[in-house]
């Protein structure tokens, strides 16, 4: 059975990829029709969405769930990090999305970035302990 973790990561990825989605099908309506070169500066934004927010969500959801377990009662580690490691990674998406995109202040951005890896180091570090103690 997934974890509870794994599936709020990979239900967040899912609606970043409706996001990302939808954000690309409005950029390729302006490419056939031609409405506002505007929306052009949103490509990066779509980018950020889809790479972060979907692609690097689902591959933490599902190898969180797929590496090997612990053969003890906690079979993926601490659920307190598991939580750490996704409250801090979609915070700091989120938060660098907005003040990257659409409100500008640097030093949001940067806490952003920071939340972000933050998170990931927390994934290494629940998987890494995982892999190297599975016998």
């Amino acid at each position: 059975m997934l974890p509870i973790q794994s599936v709020w990561l990979i239900r967040i990825s899912l609606i970043y990829l409706i996001l990302g989605s939808l954000l690309g099908s409005l950029l390729m309506f302006h490419k056939a029709f031609g409405w506002n070169p505007e929306i052009w500066k949103f490509l990066p934004l779509h980018y950020s969405i889809l790479i972060w927010g979907f692609f690097i969500q689902l591959i933490m959801g599902t190898a969180y769930w797929m590496f090997p377990k612990f053969l003890s009662e906690h079979p993926r580690g601490s659920s307190k990090q598991a939580w750490l490691m996704f409250s801090s990674y979609n915070f700091g998406l989120i938060l660098y999305l907005i003040t990257k995109f659409f409100i500008p202040i640097d030093s949001f951005a940067l806490l952003g970035k920071c939340l972000i890896f933050f998170g990931l180091l927390t994934f290494m570090r629940l998987a890494w302990v995982r892999i190297i103690s599975y016998t």
